[in-house]
């Protein structure tokens, strides 16, 4: 009876392979991918917001809401446009939940956050996610603002002031939070530094179409009279700690002179002012997951890669 011919070569001899191992039943088994959820999520409202394709007769390789989706990746991972290639071709579950065949070349992500990522677009898909959530269930009842900024380089301001050289502007954030949900509801982009109440009219009218709060809390960066006006306007309720700027005849002391906005903050403030914190709170957990400094070099591109990194955690959320 002839025999077989032992293979020397066979791997399987020298590295046998491990015995098939149970699935686990229990927490892990329905645990979910959090990368995979932010990709879907970011689909959906990228969907909401954008064509399908912007020319009836490009190639219709990718649509740009699949484009944004990877741009929204790339943010949320910290990734350069090669990383983020390189990541979707080694990953068959974000290419299934992208619907995409193969991975987009690094270069057209960079084209196409050239050409279609602005501000105003961004603010957009902000509201978007809202909606989302919305029409899960989420009511906003409080809503804090306020601005944050981030740094265009990522050298340390140690490593600066030794070599001697002079710290450039940086990309200023001005953001609305829900508070309790802690749910991002509208931001507005700007090179500072420079006051906050230049960007206020850009972040509050969209804030204020989107959730209709009851409250609205806000630091001493936005003291001004208008501000309490257009909340009221709004049907809400706004409290901005004033800063004094004139004295008292009586008590020598410092005192405030304004509308009855000012003044109604002057002589009481809410129980609940501190839930302002939480706009701190989602800065905070956005520098910790997406980052603090970024990688861009242009001031539109900047702009872009901040308001990414903000819809992202917002995304996450």
């Amino acid at each position: 009876m002839p025999h077989a011919q032992l293979d020397l070569f066979d791997p399987s001899l020298t590295h046998p392979l491990p015995p098939p191992c149970r699935r686990r039943r229990g927490r892990r088994a329905g645990r979910r991918n959090e990368l995979l959820e932010v990709v879907r999520l970011a689909l959906v409202v990228a969907r909401r917001r954008l064509n399908d394709y912007s020319c009836p007769k490009s190639r219709h390789t990718y649509t740009q809401p699949q484009l944004m989706a990877c741009l929204v990746l790339r943010a949320y991972r910290k990734l350069t446009y090669r990383g983020t290639t390189e990541l979707l071709e080694a990953s068959d579950g974000l290419r299934a939940a992208l619907g995409l065949s193969h991975a987009p070349a690094h270069t057209t992500l960079k084209a196409f956050c050239d050409r279609v990522v602005t501000p105003r677009l961004l603010d957009g898909l902000v509201g978007e996610v809202l909606a989302v959530l919305q029409e899960r269930g989420l009511v906003v009842r409080e809503l804090a603002v306020d601005s944050t900024g981030m740094e265009p380089t990522c050298a340390s301001a140690h490593f600066v002031s030794r070599s001697k050289r002079t710290r450039r502007g940086y990309v200023k954030l001005s953001l609305a939070v829900a508070c309790a949900s802690v749910v991002l509801v509208g931001l507005a982009l700007s090179m500072g530094p420079g006051n906050d109440l230049c960007e206020a009219a850009a972040v509050m009218w969209p804030a204020a179409a989107r959730c209709a709060p009851d409250w609205a809390f806000k630091d001493s960066g936005y003291d001004a009279e208008w501000v309490h006006s257009f909340w009221a306007a709004a049907g809400a309720t706004s409290h901005v700690p004033p800063v004094p700027k004139a004295k008292d005849e009586a008590t020598g002391g410092p005192t405030v002179k304004g509308g009855p906005g000012r003044l109604r903050c002057w002589n009481s403030r809410p129980y609940h002012y501190g839930l302002r914190w939480h706009a701190e709170s989602f800065v905070s957990g956005m520098k910790r997951t997406c980052g603090s400094t970024l990688s861009a070099r242009s001031q539109p591109a900047l702009l872009a890669e901040a308001g990414l990194k903000a819809l992202a955690y917002a995304v996450r959320r």
